[in-house]
């Protein structure tokens, strides 16, 4: 058994784990109770301000890789995990996505055969480091969402 199979192994359940814990949203943080009535204004002492913080939507967790565009199949991807292993243009721990569309573009099956990838894995393709199953933890259709979407990119 080769060191690149041996790693594959040892690898492999981390992706598994990985490609399951992405969370939904983002934490909400909560509001300042109405109950509790606010100090005065000359009873608060005079305290330098803090720098003002970004806004929610700047805040992204460092292993998030979006696109700057909201589009909603983005968003799909970013809900269902996607992102964790792959990247629209850049290789990460899977293809990225501009390049999987560029190796089925034209195929007339690339769809029907990506989405029993993506709902069931696999591997080989790209490498050792196997593409765990989505299915049914993401949903039939929108797995077809997202299949159709990867191979829209240019």
């Amino acid at each position: 058994m080769t060191r690149t199979h041996i790693a594959a192994l040892l690898v492999s359940p981390l992706i598994w784990m990985l490609c399951g814990c992405q969370p939904d949203a983002p934490a909400q943080q909560a509001a300042p109770s109405p109950a509790t009535p606010a100090p005065a204004a000359s009873q608060v002492p005079a305290a330098p301000q803090p720098a003002p913080a970004a806004p929610a939507a700047e805040q992204k967790p460092k292993t998030e890789v979006v696109a700057t565009s909201g589009s909603k199949e983005r968003e799909l991807a970013q809900k269902s995990g996607c992102f964790t292993c792959h990247s629209i243009e850049k290789k990460l721990v899977g293809p990225a996505w501009n390049e999987i569309a560029a190796k089925y573009r034209g195929q007339n099956d690339a769809e029907a055969r990506l989405i029993v990838k993506v709902a069931k894995g696999g591997s080989g393709v790209w490498g050792t480091v196997p593409m765990p199953p989505n299915a049914p933890r993401i949903k039939e259709n929108d797995i077809k969402t997202l299949v159709h979407y990867i191979l829209s990119l240019k």
